[in-house]
């Protein structure tokens, strides 16, 4: 049975998984629109046979009967509007609008020669009843077979992720240091200036790859704190540390001293990164403010620079996908995303003619007394 079930994950992931071309990103989306519409619509047939007593009319058990039918229905067609908007993967989705099918075609098939047999009066609500609870609990048999294969993806990805964050965080590192001795003591050393100007280009590039390898580290810690419970933190400590860490001179904040949000453990981190960024890349002047929302807290990360490009903005925010042509040129703002949505935060991106500007969005905590 494994092995039947193994083999048909991958026909399943094969045929209605999300490749990398149009066409199979547009027939998985198909596919996920068919299956949940399948679940929806299993549903609301089934309606209609529960639904007979209270058309007919009929005792007390039978209208009790058709009550609990019509409300598994019911729940049904709902199932399939909240299966659409799930997190599970479209050959998952496929898997348990499959289950739900089988429940319908098997104890329909049995159904069908019972009232064949007898007669159709008298069976509709039985049918009804049955068809409905059978499809119900398939649905429920398919989500909890699609969380298992999601498990076993989820754990072969976390081998990989675990082997990766080694080599990040031990090799990559050690060799950009390496390099970076080499290269300074060659740039010291040489008396050719060709050759010095050699040695401090690779001076800069082992330093860039020193802070990939850092900002890698960063990432795959906040990768591995999702989940985990968010911190009451105050906004107005977290941008005092961002802004110590960079040239206090040209950053500009205006943050009341009030505000909470919680927050991963690395939410200054994300701050930090943001102001850097701005310093960095940005004009003469940065700006950072912060003000509540309702529930949220948006603090405001803002300069007059060039602006982030919009192929990198759209890589960050999943408007675009990642490919050869199309991706990121760091790991920062992929850093600072992982480390709001790791507490429920979100980043966002704006501009306007002279400004461009990064919110950071968190749900706000209460002041403390």
């Amino acid at each position: 049975m494994p092995g039947i079930l193994t083999k048909l994950d991958a026909a399943f992931g094969r045929r209605f998984g999300e490749g990398a071309t149009s066409a199979s990103r547009r027939r998985s989306r198909v596919a996920r629109v068919v299956a949940c519409a399948f679940v929806a619509v299993s549903g609301v047939a089934l309606l209609v046979p529960n639904a007979t007593p209270f058309v007919r009319g009929g005792s007390a058990v039978s209208l009790g009967l058709g009550a609990l039918g019509t409300a598994v229905s019911l729940g049904l067609a709902v199932s399939g509007v909240l299966l659409y908007r799930s997190d599970f993967s479209t050959p998952n989705v496929v898997r348990i609008a499959v289950w739900d099918c089988l429940g319908l075609v098997v104890l329909g098939g049995v159904l069908w020669l019972h009232v064949g047999a007898r007669g159709l009066a008298g069976n509709a609500l039985m049918a009804g009843n049955l068809l409905a609870v059978s499809a119900t609990a398939h649905v429920l048999i398919g989500v909890h077979d699609a969380r298992r294969v999601r498990a076993e993806q989820l754990a072969r990805e976390r081998e990989k992720f675990a082997v990766l964050s080694r080599v990040l965080r031990h090799n990559l590192r050690n060799e950009a240091n390496v390099l970076l001795g080499h290269a300074g003591q060659l740039e010291a050393e040489l008396d050719d200036p060709e050759l010095a100007s050699s040695a401090r280009v690779v001076h800069e590039r082992a330093s860039v790859i020193g802070g990939l390898a850092t900002k890698a580290r960063e990432l795959v810690s906040a990768v591995e704190r999702r989940g985990g419970p968010p911190l009451r933190t105050n906004v107005a400590g977290a941008v005092a540390t961002a802004v110590d860490a960079v040239d206090g001179e040209r950053v500009e904040a205006d943050v009341p001293d009030d505000l909470w949000v919680w927050a991963d453990e690395g939410y200054a981190d994300a701050i930090t990164e943001l102001v850097e960024n701005a310093v960095e890349h940005g004009g003469s002047n940065v700006a950072v403010t912060a003000e509540a929302d309702g529930d949220w807290v948006r603090v405001r990360v803002s300069d007059d620079g060039g602006g982030i490009p919009d192929h990198e903005r759209a890589v960050v925010t999943g408007d675009a996908d990642i490919d050869q042509l199309t991706h990121g040129s760091g790991l920062g703002l992929w850093v600072v995303r992982t480390i709001a949505e790791s507490s429920g935060g979100r980043l966002g991106f704006d501009s306007t003619e002279d400004r461009t500007v990064v919110t950071l969005s968190h749900r706000r905590a209460r002041v403390r007394e």
